[in-house]
């Protein structure tokens, strides 16, 4: 299956030997797109690009979801955070997301320093899960932990009640969930046969190298799907946006054209679109 440069695959496989199912998703494409998008660099671009990559792996586990968000936010009394928010929106083949910085913090852009020094802790984790049937399910946790893997299992114990288990390793995201029937000991060998990939291959992003770690539990791909850092913005989409702002705001916006400028913040794409349609 070819892939573009801002793109990656994410396979889902089935453990039969330990009634567990899992998601890989190698990212390099994926979180390098984001990260020139966005313009960002050390630290804040690894965090960007395990956010992106974290919400595709939510999304593969969603039972027929067609959106998921996921979204790390700063507590209100951090004052001090570089970090406002981190939010990342994935759909079926495609992933997107912005960062919030506080005033002057996109200044501190470097540094080896882990995420709560950059959103502070505890942080809190929020999730849209759109199933496309009614009202998304909406859910935030508050957790304190230096890795995004510990918040996110955390969160699928917690609020979706399932028992899985995450490693986010550069650019690579890997994701086991367990199935009916997976008692203890089957859970057991699957985390083993996880804890065993070494470091150095899920950094590497060679998903048969990591998918071979399974092997000993009869490890079979049962899906591949292509997704990108795709914007989905368009003119109509932002004109749609400004209709829920009141129409005097607007008008302080407009330019001598009767026209305004908003830019998307997932993409940096800017758009003008004409206070009164038609015109």
């Amino acid at each position: 299956m070819a892939e573009h440069a801002d793109s990656g695959i994410l396979i889902r496989f089935l453990l039969p030997g330990a009634y567990t199912r899992g998601a890989l998703l190698c990212g390099q494409g994926i979180a390098g797109e984001g990260v020139r998008v966005h313009g960002l660099a050390g630290e804040p671009a690894d965090l960007f690009g395990k956010v992106l990559i974290a919400s595709v792996l939510l999304l593969s586990i969603s039972k027929g979801g067609i959106r998921q968000v996921l979204q790390l936010d700063a507590r209100p009394e951090h004052r001090s955070s570089p970090l406002v928010r981190i939010m990342a929106e994935a759909a079926q083949g495609s992933v997107r997301g912005y960062v919030i910085w506080r005033e002057d913090g996109a200044m501190i852009q470097t540094g080896s320093r882990d995420m709560t020094d950059w959103l502070g802790r505890p942080m809190l984790l929020s999730t849209v899960r759109d199933l496309g049937i009614g009202h998304p399910y909406i859910s935030t946790i508050e957790h304190d932990s230096e890795h995004l893997a510990d918040h996110l299992v955390h969160y699928l114990s917690q609020s979706v009640q399932v028992r899985a288990d995450v490693a986010l390793v550069g650019t690579t995201g890997l994701l086991i969930e367990a199935m009916p029937g997976c008692d203890d000991e089957h859970w057991f060998r699957a985390v083993q046969a996880m804890a065993a990939i070494p470091s150095e291959t899920l950094a590497a992003g060679d998903a048969e190298a990591i998918l071979d770690g399974f092997s000993a539990l009869g490890c079979k791909i049962v899906e591949q799907t292509p997704y990108r850092y795709q914007c989905r913005c368009s003119e109509e989409s932002m004109a749609e946006a400004l209709r829920h702002i009141p129409r005097d705001e607007l008008a302080s916006l407009a330019d001598e054209n009767g026209e305004i400028t908003i830019s998307c913040e997932y993409c940096n794409r800017s758009y003008r679109v004409p206070l009164d349609p038609g015109t």
